[in-house]
């Protein structure tokens, strides 16, 4: 099992705790919590990343089947503060787009291209069309699970949800995600 900073706190939690002892799962990084020169992911890596919004924060994935390197699932588990609401004790609807969308990235942040390079690096969001079902609380703890439903050359069709401690859906996106075209440019 890798190291990583949040994971006491999950499996403190009882509902996250079997997840984290699910052997088929592997924890990875969440690539978006790191700060980086370049500024990419800033919001995340430090507006979203204080007491107040999002203190705790564990990614994992469940490792291919044998024979592929394909990784079509990510599930994340954060912790949110009360510092990101839109209504009281209720969490922006614009972060609940954000976080999905944040996700969909470390998916793609997994899986590789054909130059070992992360696909979210070349990768930018063209749609992501959210429905929201029910409220999300802070502060609270959520799982957003984000799955890629097709790839078509340069196009990913990507989905996710925000659900809570009961499994239950409390918002949903569908997302397509284009590549750069050969050259670099999109």
């Amino acid at each position: 099992m890798m190291e990583e900073p949040d994971y006491l706190h999950f499996q403190s939690i009882p509902w996250c705790s079997p997840l984290l002892k699910d052997p088929a799962f592997v924890v990875t990084p969440t690539f978006s919590r790191q700060p980086k020169v370049s500024t990419e992911d800033s919001l995340i890596a430090e507006t979203f990343q204080t007491s107040k919004t999002i203190p705790f924060c564990l990614s994992l994935y469940r490792a291919p089947a044998s024979g592929t390197t394909w990784i079509s699932e990510v599930v994340t588990l954060m912790s949110l503060g009360t510092g990101l609401n839109g209504g009281p004790a209720l969490l922006h609807g614009g972060v609940i787009a954000t976080l999905m969308d944040d996700v969909i990235g470390t998916l793609l942040t997994v899986n590789k291209d054909a130059n070992a390079m992360p696909i979210s690096s070349t990768t930018v969001t063209a749609s992501l069309n959210v429905s929201y079902l029910r409220s999300v609380p802070t502060p609270g703890t959520v799982l957003v699970v984000a799955r890629c439903r097709e790839v078509n050359g340069r196009k990913y069709q990507m989905e996710a949800e925000v659900r809570d401690g009961k499994g239950t859906v409390l918002a949903k996106a569908d997302s397509l995600w284009i590549g750069p075209r050969s050259g670099g440019r999109l």
